[in-house]
């Protein structure tokens, strides 16, 4: 039924058919003194182009911010041609991009994705994403589980905090969840308290490199540790950093998943991002959501297909990986668009400049005569100790100079002058010397 008020003599007629003399005869199972007498006071109505001017001032009141925030989202430039790209209607406007009917363009872009992320990560799979980073990792420890059977997984205590809070939410009715210390000197994995806690009972371990205090991890050693012990190896990765460091499957992890926002995806008030999902191949029977191939016909021509969903909908009940519902193409597919747009030599440039203008700001605040929390080597993001209250600084910096100096780490529980600064390859050396200027 389209919306369309009904006229007078519309009214009339529905009456007339319904037998009744009034609207309020019709409404009666409504309680009187519920219902609202009075008229709604509603604004007068616009025009088009007055509706337009009234969005356009509202977008105005936006402070435009140079950010030196991270923690898992990154400020990174986006290519135009990304946006122009994914704006095609046959991509913008598609609905539930992942049945099996699905359009040829649309499974081509999935499976193209799928290839694109194997490379950059080295691994053997990857599905046609995630949610976000976050419900990725708490999928991975799902499957950890399944492949082994057992019961408790083991978790850096340095990954992202939110990362931690979802896998509680997902996992925590399933499995017992232990924390794994870090040094409290480097920043970095206690491996004596990993190797102490390994029973066997133990799915696996999960860890972050470089980790949420930016700090670089030792995945080999990890690696060796989890190998000896026969339990299953699940990291979490910057997908800008492993153009220049070990991507997870140089390290042979078992699973390896990410947040996929950095790689063509603008900071957006927090989403919509993808996640990044890949495994070794033995186990992508194991693995949620969805796979496309390639295929040809019997005539020879080249087609593609939706090969693998292991959702309750599409196999039996028992068998289904998650329950997961959909994937984010829209997004992997600017994903997509970005890694091919910038090739290999054009991410390995962001990776090094990222890294560059990081160490910069880093120096600068050490020459000034500030302390870093931790002594690791750091890739993209650092601590540092405040003077003051962290969280008062980002507000006054934001407020009266219009740039963001990082995150405080108050909010995540630790100490109210704990600042977590990051850097990406777009700050100019104009707008990094203005941050440093704020310290």
């Amino acid at each position: 039924m389209p919306f369309i008020p009904n006229q007078e003599e519309a009214y009339k007629k529905i009456l007339n058919f319904l037998n009744i003399k009034s609207i309020e005869e019709l409404l009666w199972v409504i309680p009187d003194e519920i219902k609202l007498r009075e008229e709604i006071p509603l604004p007068y109505a616009l025009s088009e182009s007055e509706v337009e001017k009234y969005v356009k001032g509202l977008a105005l009141q936006n402070k435009l911010l140079k950010i030196f925030g991270g923690a898992g989202a990154y400020d990174h430039y986006v290519p135009p041609v990304v946006r122009f790209i994914i704006k095609n209607p046959s991509f913008f406007t598609a609905y539930t991009p992942y049945q099996a009917e699905v359009s040829q363009g649309t499974l081509q872009a999935m499976y193209e994705f799928q290839t694109a992320i194997c490379e950059l990560t080295q691994m053997d799979v990857a599905n046609s994403s995630m949610y976000d980073g976050a419900s990725a990792f708490a999928e991975a420890v799902l499957m950890a589980k399944r492949i082994n059977k057992k019961n408790k997984i083991l978790v850096a205590d340095n990954i992202n905090p939110f990362y931690k809070k979802v896998l509680e939410t997902y996992a925590s009715f399933t499995l017992k969840i232990e924390y794994v210390k870090y040094s409290s000197k480097k920043g970095t994995i206690d491996f004596e308290d990993l190797e102490s806690k390994i029973d066997e009972d133990t799915v696996g371990f999960a860890f972050q490199h470089p980790n949420f205090f930016g700090i670089l991890e030792n995945p080999f050693e990890i690696r060796r540790i989890t190998k000896n012990k026969n339990i299953l190896l699940i990291s979490i990765f910057d997908p800008i950093s492993i153009s220049i460091i070990s991507p997870p499957g140089e390290y042979d992890a078992d699973i390896a998943v990410c947040e996929g926002q950095p790689l063509g995806l603008p900071l957006s008030f927090g989403g919509p991002y993808a996640g990044i999902f890949t495994a070794k191949k033995e186990f992508i029977r194991m693995m949620p959501g969805r796979i496309a191939g390639k295929t040809f016909d019997l005539d020879g021509k080249e087609g593609y297909v939706m090969v693998l969903q292991t959702r309750e909908q599409h196999i039996r009940r028992e068998k289904a990986t998650s329950n997961i519902c959909t994937n984010q193409m829209l997004c992997a597919l600017a994903i997509l668009v970005y890694i091919l747009y910038m090739g290999q030599k054009g991410l390995r440039e962001v990776a090094v400049k990222t890294h560059q203008n990081t160490i910069k700001i880093r120096n600068a605040l050490l020459n000034k005569g500030y302390k870093t929390v931790f002594e690791g080597e750091i890739y993209r993001e650092f601590v540092v100790e405040l003077k003051e209250d962290a969280e008062e600084f980002v507000k006054k910096a934001i407020s009266e100079k219009g740039i963001m100096p990082g995150i405080p780490l108050k909010i995540f529980g630790f100490k109210e002058n704990y600042l977590l600064i990051g850097a990406t390859e777009k700050m100019i050396e104009s707008e990094i010397n203005e941050c440093i200027s704020l310290f």
